[in-house]
């Protein structure tokens, strides 16, 4: 392909990927189940905001509520400006598997970002055959990187509620002094630091 016919595609495309929002607002072009894509009352750069997003996904590092490497899928709750619910998987390297659900509210003040949190751990260690409950809270703040790229910093504690053993853990075995089993489960301090590191992308 010539130099020339490659700039004229290159234009020719431009021009249609840019000019389809002005072309749909004008025309008022209307999808298949006859439902406006645009209201009449829409302005053009409203329509082509491209910052707004409903959904967050989300990885996480470090030894937050969704362990040392963590996945997490969010939903901006629009009617509430700020409110953003989490769910999310993680792995721990003793090894065990965190389960977590969680709500953040961000806070934009003169363009700062902090923001506070509150969520449930189910944390699972496979390896031995215990599990635990355990509830969250966490501060922290929310850095722009770049439009819907966010980096996000949180500090807090979780309290283990409670340590359960599973039936055919190794801890349930026949050598094992039941009553000194339970006193050493009562005896796991119940406060627990966390830090993430998180980097997300909106979409």
């Amino acid at each position: 392909m010539s130099a020339y016919r490659a700039v004229s595609l290159g234009a020719a495309m431009s021009a249609l990927l840019f000019g389809l929002p002005a072309a749909a607002k004008s025309v008022g072009y209307r999808s298949p189940g006859g439902r406006e894509i645009y209201d009449p009352r829409d302005r053009f750069g409203t329509v082509t905001y491209t910052n707004q997003r409903e959904f967050v996904l989300e990885a996480a590092v470090g030894a937050g509520p969704e362990g040392n490497l963590g996945l997490l899928m969010g939903w901006l709750n629009k009617p509430f400006r700020g409110l953003e619910w989490y769910a999310g998987i993680g792995f721990e390297v003793n090894p065990a598997r965190h389960y977590t659900g969680a709500a953040r509210y961000l806070f934009n003040i003169d363009g700062y970002r902090p923001y506070v949190g509150a969520g449930y751990l189910f944390h699972d260690l496979y390896a031995v055959g215990t599990y635990s409950h355990n509830v969250f809270g966490e501060v922290g703040y929310s850095w722009i990187l770049h439009r819907t790229y966010h980096l996000t910093a949180g500090v807090g504690v979780r309290r283990i509620l409670h340590i359960g053993v599973r039936e055919d853990s190794t801890l349930r075995a026949a050598d094992v002094d039941p009553v000194l089993l339970d006193e050493q489960l009562d005896s796991v301090a119940p406060w627990v630091p966390t830090f993430a590191l998180r980097f997300s992308r909106a979409f």
